[in-house]
Formats: structure tokens, sequence, C-alpha cells
């Protein structure tokens, strides 16, 4: 292969490598021209050709820099011709990580050119993700300034990302000073995302030092606000320390919504771990607690979940857990759900769970529902079936309904039911109700 005569003399020329099945050798270059030679012919493009892909854009600005982070040590950096030629990447995935990359180092340079580019795109996702990328730059320099500016001219998910990208910078040099001006935004989801961003930022660096600003902070609405914000992203990294600091404020206001921040992630992790934990808080939080294990561990193992639950005491955190699990479970196997709530022992709890698993199978599958508890062998079970899915469904389908109760075994159950399931069924339709009952001359009137 002969090298390209087009090389020119004042660019130095790195050897990349062979494109794949192509033949071509690409040499580039610190400045914005590379060269292409192949077998046939030689040719040189600049950047700004009509090769159309985010690798050929970071060929013609120096790839090792790009990649390395190190566009800041080039003194030819030019944003504005870089930024132009973004345009012509036709995927915008690549468009956008291409463009993030320049403001990476233009948002420190020139934050307001870097954002007046912005300015210009066209209202979307890849505008909103640019003005992040170009304020986290600024931030890392001014982060007052970058704040200060995204208040003035962004507004809903632009400001959100911004402000995101803001306090992740902002936190990782200062997080005490990035947390004052989170809590100090007016409530809103925006300032969540900003105060959980500086919160996970802090706690990558310092977890100790991050719950102790949070409890130096007065009582009030903003010390809960910031304290279920490290619960939560304190969850996500280390549940165990989390679990420690938020069980020695068990008693104090707004436990619960750590508790149950908390035990969403960790008992998706570790739900042995996460119940061996909630079973050492105080009987006030267990019973939520209970319960949001049973609903994260019932969606992932069904089973195990109600190997644990069937060992809880008679109380409030088995009459709450149990209905929880089944409805769980419904969602997953109708069927299985079902079964197990007909098995519990005879309480209020059982009769809740088995209301639950019914009305998630009635939503999902009616017919399935009802086609399979007239498979089921006459007797109380087969009885207390049929009475509780009539009832649900008697609203929408009274004559599936009306069938189910005729099939009751015991009659007494059976005329009582079917009185009911009249009485409602005459309140929305009281002509075809009628019509029922001389249809049926033996039933109740």
């Amino acid at each position: 292969m002969t090298p390209s005569s087009t090389i020119r003399s004042s660019v130095t020329f790195l050897l990349v490598g062979v494109l794949a099945g192509s033949g071509l050798t690409v040499l580039l270059g610190k400045s914005g021209v590379f060269s292409i030679s192949s077998d046939n012919h030689d040719q040189s493009l600049h950047a700004g050709s009509k090769l159309n892909t985010h690798s050929a854009r970071l060929l013609g600005s120096d790839a090792a820099d790009l990649a390395s982070g190190s566009l800041g040590n080039r003194s030819s950096f030019d944003a504005v011709h870089e930024w132009q030629l973004g345009h012509d990447i036709a995927n915008l995935r690549e468009r956008q990580a291409y463009w993030e990359d320049i403001l990476k180092e233009w948002g420190q340079r020139d934050p307001l050119a870097a954002l007046q580019a912005v300015q210009a795109l066209e209202t979307g996702r890849l505008k909103s993700e640019c003005f992040a990328a170009a304020c986290g730059a600024w931030a890392k320099k001014d982060p007052e300034a970058a704040a200060a500016w995204a208040k003035e001219h962004l507004s809903g998910t632009q400001l959100s990302s911004s402000y995101a990208a803001i306090a992740a910078t902002w936190a990782e040099q200062d997080p005490g000073a990035a947390a004052r001006w989170a809590v100090g935004l007016k409530p809103s989801s925006i300032s969540d995302t900003a105060l959980s961003k500086t919160m996970m930022a802090w706690l990558d660096q310092d977890p100790k030092g991050a719950a102790a600003w949070v409890e130096s902070q007065p009582e009030g609405e903003l010390r809960e606000n910031a304290r279920f914000h490290l619960a939560l992203e304190w969850a996500t990294t280390d549940p165990a320390a989390a679990g420690e600091w938020i069980a020695s404020h068990a008693h104090e206001e707004g436990a619960d919504a750590m508790v149950d921040t908390l035990l969403n992630e960790w008992s998706a992790d570790d739900p042995v771990a996460a119940a061996a934990w909630a079973n050492r808080l105080p009987d006030l939080l267990k019973e939520n607690a209970f319960a949001m294990i049973l609903s994260v561990w019932g969606s992932a193992d069904p089973a195990k979940a109600a190997q644990w639950a069937a060992q809880f005491p008679a109380g409030e955190s088995r009459a709450r857990a149990i209905p929880v699990l089944a409805e769980t479970w419904a969602g997953i196997d109708p069927q299985a759900a079902v079964k197990w709530s007909l098995e519990l022992p005879e309480s209020p709890e059982q009769s809740d769970a088995l209301d639950q698993a019914v009305r998630v199978w009635s939503m999902q599958q009616r017919e399935s529902l009802t086609a399979w508890i007239q498979q089921q062998p006459a007797g109380p079970e087969a009885d207390r079936l049929r009475v509780t899915v009539s009832t649900m469904i008697v609203g929408k389908s009274p004559r599936q309904a009306m069938d189910l109760a005729e099939a009751i075994s015991d009659p007494l159950i059976r005329d009582e039911t079917l009185e009911q399931l009249l009485d409602e069924w005459k309140e929305s339709n009281s002509q075809e109700a009628e019509q029922w009952l001389k249809d049926h001359p033996s039933d109740p009137r």
C-alpha cells in the first residue's frame, strides 16, 4: 500500500489502524485533517466531509484527546467549527455524544457561547441534554453562575436536567455548598432532583459527612426532605449503613418514609437481610415495613416470600402483609396466589388475601378465572370462591355472576348470594334483572 501523497507537511500523523473489511488505512493529526489511503487510490478528506459517523467526526478532532477527555490541552480547539460538524451526524445518539464531548470543554472555556449554540437547537431531549452538559461544565469553574443562568433562562425538563448536572459537579467540589443551594430551591420535582444528585455525589465521597450535614439542619420540612433524599441515595449504595442510620431515627417524624425508601431498594437485592433489619424496627414501623418487603420480594420470588410471611404471628403486621403478598403474587401467577390464599388459616387476613388475588385475576383474565372456578370440586372452598368472584364481577358481567352463584352447593349461601346479586343488578338494569328472574322462576325474588 502506498502512503497518501497528500499528507500536509505541517501535520504529524498518527497511524490509527485499518478499517475492518474496507482495506483502508487511516492517519490522523492534530489539525482537522485526516488521510485515508487504499489499494486503489489515495484520498485526503477534511473532517467536514461526507463521512457521516461519530467515529469519523472524532478522527477529525483528534480521537486520542477526545477519548481521554483532554481536549483542553489543544490550543487549536475550535469549538464553533467542531460544533457545526455535529449537524452532519445523522444518528441522534452519536450526535449527542459528539456534542457533549465538545460542551464539556467549551462550557468551561466560554460557557455563554456554548449555551448560545445549544439555544439554537430544536426543542427536545437532545437540547435538554446539551444544556445539562454545558451547565455541568460551567459548574466546574463557577457553579453559582451556572445555576443563576439556568434559573433565568431554562424551565421544565431543560432546567431539571441542568440543575442535576450542576448539583452533581458542584457536590464533587464542595458538597456542603451544593446541598445548601439545593435545599434553598423552591420546592418542586426539579429541586428534588438537584438534592438527590447532591446527596449521591456526597455519599460517594463521605457518607458520614452527608448524614452529619443533614442532621445539622434546623427542624422542619427542609430537613425532612434532605433526610428522605439521603436515605434514597444511600439505599442504593450501602443499604446496611443506611439502615443503621435510619434505625437511629426510627422514633422521629418522617421515619416511615425513609424506611419505605430503604426497603424498596434493599428488598430487591437482598430480601433476607432487609427482613432481618425490619424485624428489629419498633412495632409502629413494622407493619408498613413488612408489607413493603413482601411487595418487592413477592415480585421476584413469591413462594419464598410466602414462607417468610407464614412465620408472622397474628397481629397488625400479618393482617397488612398477607393481602399485599397475595395481590403481588396474583399479578405474576393468579392461580397460585388464589390457591395459596385458600390454604391460609381462616382469619380476616385470609379473606382479604383471597379478595385481592381474585380481584387481580378477574381484572386480567376474567374468563380464565370463572372457567377455573367451575372446575373446582363442590364444597366450602369452591362455594367461597363463587361468592367472592360473583359479587366482584356483577357490576360488569351480571349474567356471568349469576351463573357462578347458581353453582354454589350450600343452598342457604346460594340463595343469599343470588338475592344480593339481583339487588345490585336491578340498580344498574332492572329490566334485564327482571327478565332473568322470569327465566329462572325457582330462584329468589
